[in-house]
């Protein structure tokens, strides 16, 4: 799941209906048009039971893990048989995110605002880490550049302190101020790239400095973001724009019009591709070598959840409490869809 906070129109009021855009130097959308295809036609090959309810993903490890609330559990599904291989009690609000990286797996948690760390070889929490998260973050963590990466209320902040800590001794080395209210993290081309929701940018920030080097203007609102294909990608909810970072240039290389405006929301990247998930449009396809929208599946109602590895897109389907596995090999050929 997705923190949904009314952050912009309906999704009907923001159908692919029609051409939208046209500057891409400028950061203005793309042209594109898409036809939404049904969710019977998504080729799910397996729905794996898990609770109702909100959830997180993460891969790694060989491993699909998920977060789940209600139940302050880690399930780990094994990709090989499509079944639950473990779970792993953990706090009480196991919904921020979940990082992967340095040997272990490291699941935030808001209400406790603790970090714990998980060892895969074992399935065991092993240490359990202070960090004064924000209860209302919702956002991620960043893993790499030596360090775990969160957002934070150091110096009564409002999520308005980019934490570093080193995984090795679990103590917070750098606290770097950002703007007031971001709500994620990534980290990729040698930065740690952060989402302002409530300024409208992205912040890099230069590990080797601690210090923010660029603020990039997009559209309002934005919030999950990722890197891959080249570009740093990030999701606006304000109008379901997806906007691409050039990271050789701090610039926005162009804005695709997603469609997918409001609360919620998600973001992955994998199998060359750029991959969005929204409530009521679990799966939206993005081609990074043209920058088009080229596929969508609509219908379902919280299957906001997304992570895209081994083959497949995994999506959540909170009312249903399943987690589905999507096939893309078993998707027509983008091709044949022009």
């Amino acid at each position: 799941m997705r923190l949904r906070v009314n952050s912009g129109p309906s999704l009907a009021a923001m159908t692919l209906a029609g051409t939208l855009g046209l500057n891409t130097a400028a950061g203005d959308p793309v042209s594109t048009s898409v036809r939404r295809s049904s969710l019977s036609e998504l080729p799910i090959v397996a729905r794996i039971a898990v609770p109702a309810g909100p959830a997180w993903l993460e891969t790694g490890f060989g491993s699909v893990w998920l977060t789940k609330i209600k139940i302050k559990t880690v399930f780990r599904i094994d990709p090989a048989t499509n079944r639950i291989v473990a779970k792993i009690r953990v706090g009480s609000n196991p919904e921020l995110g979940i990082g992967v990286g340095f040997g272990f797996a490291w699941v935030p948690d808001t209400k406790d605002r603790t970090l714990t760390q998980i060892d895969p070889q074992n399935n065991k929490v092993v240490r359990v880490i202070p960090v004064n998260l924000p209860e209302d973050s919702e956002g991620s963590i960043g893993v790499g550049e030596g360090s775990l990466w969160v957002l934070t209320n150091e110096g009564g902040t409002d999520s308005g302190i980019l934490s570093r800590i080193d995984p090795v001794s679990g103590h917070t080395i750098a606290n770097i101020p950002v703007k007031p209210k971001s709500r994620a993290v990534t980290v990729a081309f040698g930065a740690v790239w952060v989402s302002g929701t409530d300024s409208g940018c992205v912040l890099r920030v230069d590990p080797k400095t601690n210090t923010v080097v660029a603020e990039i203007a997009v559209h309002a609102k934005p919030r999950f973001l990722a890197g891959g294909e080249g570009s740093v990608w990030v999701l606006s909810q304000s109008d379901g724009t997806l906007a691409r970072i050039d990271p050789a240039t701090n610039k926005v290389a162009a804005t695709i019009p997603v469609g997918v405006p409001g609360d919620g929301g998600d973001l992955s990247i994998g199998e060359r591709y750029v991959w969005v998930s929204a409530e009521g449009v679990p799966l939206s396809q993005i081609d990074p070598s043209t920058n088009a929208v080229i596929r969508q599946f609509a219908g379902g109602k919280r299957d906001d959840t997304l992570r895209v590895g081994f083959g497949s897109a995994w999506i959540v389907d909170e009312t249903h409490g399943q987690l589905w596995r999507v096939d893309l090999n078993k998707l027509a050929p983008a091709a044949s869809l022009n």
